[in-house]
C-alpha cells in the first residue's frame, strides 16, 4: 500500500508542478529560451528515489485484490 500511496502522491505533485509552470509561462510577456527553464528545473529538482521492486509488486497485488485481471509472473 505504501507504494501505491507514494505513486499517487507523486502523480499529484507532477500535476501540481505542471499547473504551476503553465501559470508561470502564461504570466510572462515573452518566453525565454527553453534551455533556461530546463536548467532552472534541474537546479530545483528534488527527485525521489524510484519505486522498489517490492513496492511495485504490492501495487500489482492491490490491483488484483480490487478485481482487475492482472497476471503476476515471477521472472528469474
Amino acid at each position: 500500500m505504501r507504494g501505491r500511496l507514494r505513486a499517487e502522491r507523486s502523480a499529484y505533485e507532477r500535476a501540481l508542478y505542471g499547473a504551476w509552470q503553465g501559470e508561470r509561462f502564461s504570466r510572462e510577456e515573452k518566453l525565454q529560451p527553453f534551455k533556461r527553464y530546463l536548467s532552472q528545473a534541474k537546479a530545483t529538482n528534488t527527485a525521489q528515489p524510484s519505486q522498489t521492486p517490492m513496492e511495485a509488486l504490492a501495487v500489482f497485488h492491490g490491483l488484483q485484490s480490487a478485481g482487475i485481471p492482472i497476471k503476476i509472473t515471477r521472472i528469474t
